[in-house]
Formats: C-alpha cells, structure tokens, sequence
C-alpha cells in the first residue's frame, strides 16, 4: 500500500508538473531595463503585461532572492503594467552597487514569478581622458573643408562623451560605444569666431557623471586679415596677408573689388586717403583700415 501511494503521489506531482508547462505564464511582454543609479535621479522601468485579472505585488530581490523594494500589493485588470525603481530600498536608502531582479506575485493564480531580467545598480562614476583632436582651427563655413572638428578621447567602462564649449553644453553622444565625436555647423558650433575653450565629460548606462577634462582649446576662424592697420604709399601697394581655408574670397576697398585666391593680398594702394579694406568669403568678413600716404 506504501509503495502504491507512493507512486500515485508521484504520478499526481507528474502531472501537475506537466500541467504546469503546458500553461502560458501569466505574464508575457516582459521589458526591464540593465541599470540604475541611486544618484542619478533616473528609475529603471519595469514593463509586462498580465494575461488575467489578479492581486499583485512586485518586489525588488538581490542576488541572495532578499527583498529590498516592495512595492505596494494591488488588484489589477488584463494588460499592460509599469513600474519603476530608483535603486533604493524601502526606506529611501541606495542599496549597494550589484544584480537585482524583479519578482512578480499572483495571489489568485498561486504563482511567484522571479523575471531572468537583471537590473545592475550602478554608482561609480566613468572617467573620459581627451586623446587627441584632429585639427586646432575650425572653419565651419560649409565648404568641406576643416569644418568639423573631431574630438578622440577614452572613457573607463561604456558611456556617453559630452563636450562643453566655454562651459555650454554642445555635443551629447547617443552611443555608449564610441570614441570619438565631431562638432561643426549644424552641430553646436557658434558662428562667431574666437578661441573656444572644451571640456569633455562621461554619463555611463546608469546615469552617473563623471568629472569633466582638463582644458583644451580650438579656434573658429573664417576669414582674418594679418592687420588691423595697413598702411601704404600713393602709387604702391597694399599688401597684407589674409588667413583663411577658402579656396578663394573677396576683396573690396571703395569702388573696387575683386576674387583672389593667393593667401598673401596685393593690390594697387590708389590716390592718398583712409580707406576700408572688406575681404570675405561665405558671408563672413574680416575689415582693416588702410591709410595711404602722398
């Protein structure tokens, strides 16, 4: 009689087992994002959707299955469900850096869910190092050539690189992937030239930040004349060096004018008088006055 209770508890469990496999989980469309930072602000979500109306609750367990986040137990209807965690416990306190997982209860349905989706708490910050840049003057006029600038650097774990401008904000990464980002018209670049002064920073997948670069900078130059001041003889020559990537520009001064494409500008200096010098190429122009002497 032992033996043949024995084989019928085994043959019930058998089946219950089988039964069990054969049911679609009451859960289905599980989405959970990988990380979280208790320091960052941000929550992780936690989507699924519940096949039946039942009581649920949601707890958030470490890798020793203890529960660190309960959430409160509710009734829920068929469909769609999110939650979000912000990496802290119940009291409000970050748990340490680790795996955690959501764990899913159905009262009516009798079943413990634990979802194979890992949430990793992250709280160390990624570090970004400035590797080199590909040019030190930018010329953002659209004409192909040096207009963009490309910023190589290395980052300690995955992580977006930000670059400031003279401490605004110019450029974000979406991937956590790349080393390296380019920065031209279109793309943040102020139109007024100068010296701008970049830093990069990190953001790594939790949303911590890193400290931000040491200096660097890049001039934005579109057209410049070697003087301010140029001054020449009655029957000589204006001669002035002009600094520009353009592969020609413009000149004018009083009635005329002209297209050259020398780097070093000479041109007739005219009757005595004070004059402006205009060059420009794209839009962008660069004035000098020039004083020509009897």
């Amino acid at each position: 009689m032992l033996v043949v209770a024995l084989l019928g508890g085994s043959a019930a469990a058998f089946a219950v087992t089988e039964r069990l496999k054969l049911e679609r989980s009451p859960i289905f469309g599980t989405q959970v994002g990988k990380f979280v930072s208790p320091d960052s602000g941000r929550r992780v979500k936690i989507v699924f959707r519940v096949r039946k109306s039942d009581r649920l609750s949601l707890a958030i367990v470490d890798s020793h299955d203890q529960v660190v986040r309960a959430f409160n137990s509710h009734h829920v209807r068929a469909g769609l469900k999110t939650y979000k965690w912000n990496g802290r416990d119940d009291a409000g306190s970050p748990v340490p850096d680790g795996t955690y997982r959501p764990r899913v209860h159905l009262s009516s349905g009798h079943r413990t869910i634990l979802l194979p989706n890992p949430i990793v708490v992250d709280t160390k910050a990624p570090h970004i190092s400035l590797v080199r840049t590909s040019l030190k003057v930018v010329s953002p006029d659209g004409d192909t050539v040096h207009d963009y600038l490309t910023v190589f650097f290395h980052t300690s774990e995955p992580a977006r690189a930000v670059l400031y401008a003279n401490g605004r904000e110019v450029v974000k990464l979406k991937s956590f992937s790349a080393r390296r980002l380019q920065w031209g018209k279109g793309n943040g670049m102020p139109t007024k030239p100068g010296v701008y002064r970049l830093r990069l920073r990190a953001i790594d997948q939790a949303g911590n930040r890193g400290p931000r670069t040491r200096v660097f900078t890049v001039q934005i130059r579109y057209i410049i004349l070697g003087r301010q001041v140029i001054r020449a003889r009655a029957g000589g020559r204006i001669t002035v060096r002009v600094s520009t990537d353009a592969r020609f520009y413009y000149w004018r001064i009083g009635p005329r004018g002209g297209r050259v494409r020398s780097r070093l500008l000479s041109i007739a200096a005219g009757a005595p008088g004070r004059y402006q010098l205009v060059v420009s190429e794209r839009g962008h122009k660069a004035r000098a006055l020039v004083v020509v002497n009897p």
